[in-house]
């Protein structure tokens, strides 16, 4: 019982969540949180540094799904010790990957890619753990078990990157091609629901001209398509069928990457056939392999042991330290600069 209602309470918060981000996070207001002052200017201006939403819902994504792997892993008896370890050892590949390989494959140094981090990561984790499952347990007398733990990722990974779908709404980038350019049929489909961009500062503006366009939502599908799969390995893992719980979001996620890349619209290299959309197939591919040539034995999962790890003093500090550390990451915009100044309001003194 406890697992169904973890698995709606989940769902019904990510609904909400996202419902509200595909109605609001285009409008202009919603892509700078603050500007912070960084240097005056002769005129007595300052000099801004904006700091985003891009960056907040990044951050916000990246802790929430640190948060579910802690409660994952922990439910199939891993040590806290080796999650974090795992976790730290992701930030770590990843993290430098977002922006390394955006720059490889767009030739751009201020840009980063989620997709292009997570398909290294998706790369290096199957024997990773099976090494990590080999040494642990003949050296240190730790059990921990891979097909588990690489099921947990894929579910995370879903669930967090439907998340992260709003901070590309707030940015305006990983934007879908425009209703009036598309195929009738997808014209037909999608412009009940196409998002409009708003502002001269989303990426969407500056950078193909698209602002106040109608264009296919791409991010409110991947966010849909990321949501449902992502919950559907969540109900299967606590169910013990870890197999399929980490195919079937690994399989969505991916190959809806693929297929999204025929709907959208922003630069993604100049290959013929997206560097991305390679990727995903690759991705699809491997995954699938691994989840079914490794062991998949383990535990069955205990909902309520993970929720108690999840909620300790030390996972919780851990958990806002990072938030902040991938929102100042994330969050300080390289494209875009403000001017700030100050008054006194005199009727006030």
């Amino acid at each position: 019982m406890v697992d169904v209602i973890f698995v709606v309470a989940l769902g019904l918060a990510l609904i909400a969540v996202l419902s509200w981000g595909v109605r609001t996070l285009p409008g202009e207001k919603w892509q700078m949180i603050a500007a912070v002052p960084v240097k005056k200017n002769h005129n007595g201006e300052w000099q801004g540094v904006n700091l985003t939403f891009y960056g907040f819902f990044s951050a916000t994504a990246s802790a929430f799904g640190t948060a579910l792997m802690v409660v994952l892993a922990a439910s199939v008896g891993t040590p806290l010790t080796v999650i974090v370890g795992l976790v730290v050892a992701m930030l770590v590949v990843c993290l430098p990957a977002s922006r390394l390989i955006a720059w490889f494959v767009e030739g751009k140094r201020n840009t980063f890619t989620v997709a292009g981090a997570a398909f290294l990561g998706v790369v290096v984790l199957p024997p990773a753990l099976w090494g990590a499952e080999k040494v642990l347990t003949a050296r240190f007398n730790i059990t921990i078990c891979a097909v588990p733990l690489m099921a947990a990722v894929a579910i995370v990974y879903a669930l967090s990157e439907a998340i992260g779908r709003m901070a590309c709404l707030s940015f305006g980038c990983c934007y879908g091609k425009p209703i009036r350019e598309a195929n009738p049929y997808l014209a037909n489909l999608f412009r009940r629901f196409a998002v409009v961009f708003h502002g001269d500062t989303k990426k969407v503006a500056y950078a193909s001209g698209l602002a106040e366009e109608s264009l296919i939502p791409v991010q409110t599908v991947t966010a849909i398509v990321f949501t449902g799969s992502g919950l559907i390995g969540l109900s299967l893992f606590l169910a013990g069928f870890f197999r399929a719980a980490g195919i079937i979001p690994a399989v969505a996620t991916w190959g809806w990457r693929a297929l999204s890349e025929y709907l959208r619209a922003d630069y993604r290299g100049d290959q013929k056939t997206p560097a991305y959309q390679v990727m995903a197939v690759i991705a699809v591919c491997y995954s699938t392999a691994a989840f079914l040539l490794l062991p998949a034995g383990g535990p069955v999962p205990n909902i309520v042991v993970g929720l108690s790890q999840v909620t300790s003093a030390s996972v919780i500090v851990f958990l806002q330290v990072l938030w902040l550390a991938l929102f100042l990451y994330y969050g300080k915009s390289r494209v875009t600069r403000s001017i700030v100044s100050f008054h006194v309001v005199s009727d006030r003194v």
